[in-house]
């Protein structure tokens, strides 16, 4: 008599129960895995991180607190596996991430910030604070993200005694001359504040016009000469930027390109700055100087963007305003912040 059904049924079974389990997902490593260091010190510098994410939850939220700490995780995990990094060594990288809460905590109280110990260049941003904020606000991104992105590369313009700076003003130069006497130019590509490319600029019509960004009684250019010269305005080369920015990030979330909505996770403080400086990096989460430090970037330009300030040298200080109908927006002295 031939086997039943439930003879072939239960070999099945205990043949299953044989096979090997599939592996766990691994878990994300400690912060105490990430730091190389002898008991004592490590946790020395696990203090400092849970006191820099601990004055930012009080000073932004728990949201900022979250996405520093990803960032600060993400730069040890790829100082650990040989990754770019920022910094070299984990204690370099915490101690900069200290460095720029106390600045945070100083915009915030609204007290004077000392920017010398850090690689950036306010005397670039400031002075384009409204159209900062407009071109931003457009998009329906934070305005910080866009600052640090100006930041960066106007820093970036900035180094080796402004030769970069000065080649890169002649290319522009040179490129915009060819472009309109030859229709093309094959340099220097991208240009302005934001050092946006005169190639993607002409990309942004269908979703400036999505989010009525645009002036419909302005034409949009249509060459390679109209959109250098578009992008020679500092509002125009931040509103372009923005919409590049702006469907980089609906992809990146799984929104659809036709969504508007606006956008606000902490995390794209480092998204923006990272993406915009270099995609490749970003797209490999790995971290080096414009995306480590554009995300402390972001966070204090979200600050001081809603206030007014001027620069003495290095150092921010902020203006007040006195008179009838002024009003005091700092924080009550009695809320005891970190650090």
């Amino acid at each position: 008599m031939p086997p039943g059904p439930w003879l072939a049924l239960a070999v099945a079974g205990l043949l299953f129960l044989a096979l090997p389990l599939p592996p766990s997902p691994a878990s994300s490593p400690s912060l105490r895995d990430l730091l190389p260091y002898a008991k004592e010190e490590r946790e020395v510098w696990v203090a400092v991180h849970l006191r820099n994410k601990a004055s930012l939850h009080l000073l932004l939220g728990e949201e900022a607190a979250r996405a520093y700490d990803r960032l600060l995780r993400l730069e040890l995990a790829n100082q650990r596996a040989g990754k770019r990094s920022c910094f070299a060594q984990p204690k370099e990288a915490l101690a900069a991430a200290q460095a720029w809460v106390e600045a945070l905590g100083q915009a915030y109280r609204g007290r004077p910030v000392d920017l010398s110990p850090f690689p950036a260049a306010p005397h670039h941003v400031l002075p384009h604070a409204q159209a900062i904020r407009a071109a931003a606000g457009a998009l329906r991104i934070p305005a910080g993200v866009l600052a640090a992105i100006v930041d960066n590369e106007q820093h970036g313009g900035d180094k080796v005694l402004g030769l970069s700076r000065g080649v890169r003003e002649a290319a522009d130069a040179l490129a915009q001359g060819l472009a309109e006497l030859q229709g093309q130019a094959p340099l220097s590509r991208t240009l302005g504040l934001a050092q946006m490319s005169w190639e993607d600029a002409l990309k942004q019509e269908a979703r400036l016009s999505r989010f009525g960004a645009w002036d419909p009684a302005k034409p949009f250019p249509r060459t390679e000469a109209e959109a250098r010269r578009a992008l020679e305005d500092p509002y125009l080369n931040l509103l372009f930027t923005a919409s590049r920015l702006r469907g980089y990030f609906n992809a990146l979330l799984g929104l659809s390109q036709e969504d508007t909505r606006p956008l606000e996770d902490h995390w794209l403080f480092y998204l923006g700055p990272a993406w915009h400086n270099y995609p490749l990096r970003a797209q490999n989460l790995e971290t080096w100087e414009d995306s480590f430090h554009g995300f402390f970037k972001g966070l204090l330009y979200g600050l001081i963007l809603e206030g007014r300030w001027h620069l003495k040298g290095p150092i921010l200080f902020p203006l007040r305003a006195w008179g009838p109908g002024a009003v005091e927006t700092l924080p009550s002295p009695s809320l005891q912040l970190f650090p």
